[in-house]
């Protein structure tokens, strides 16, 4: 018996699959604006945690501003190299089980193309190729541009 996905999930997956191709897009298309963006965010956040943090230590403990920022600094510094030394632990198994699903994904892609070129006809295989070609021909033509 072979597993229906409801009516939802498909559409849900559609949407994933644009959304990640707009991203790999706008990505590939201005790689330094996307990478200002992200960082821009993540500092932002860092900005808000470790005001809030110095606002904390300031009232709880009476410190003054300077010595807050020396505790919140110093606290990032140690809470950055302990999450650097688990990612460093890690790494290994997450390489392997990203190729592994690597792997999977590209095996079963292939299946499915073997199978859709095996049981299509003549015109669907020619229109298949020219649709390939106009798609690689319209590629070349906006990385060049």
């Amino acid at each position: 018996m072979k597993f229906e996905y409801p009516s939802f999930a498909i559409q849900v997956a559609i949407a994933k699959s644009i959304a990640l191709a707009a991203f790999l897009v706008y990505f590939f298309h201005a790689p330094i604006e996307v990478s200002h963006q992200i960082l821009e965010i993540l500092h932002v956040v860092y900005e808000s945690i470790a005001y809030v943090l110095e606002l904390g230590l300031h009232h709880a403990f009476h410190l003054n501003k300077f010595e807050s920022q020396l505790v919140v600094f110093y606290f990032s510094w140690i809470v950055g190299l302990f999450v650097l030394y688990r990612l460093c632990l890690r790494l290994p198994g997450f390489l392997e089980a990203f190729k592994q699903r690597l792997r999977h994904r590209i095996e079963r892609f292939k299946t499915v193309c073997l199978e859709t070129w095996e049981h299509s006809s003549w015109f669907q295989r020619i229109k298949l190729m020219l649709i390939q070609m106009g798609l690689l021909a319209g590629t070349i033509m906006f990385v060049l541009s």
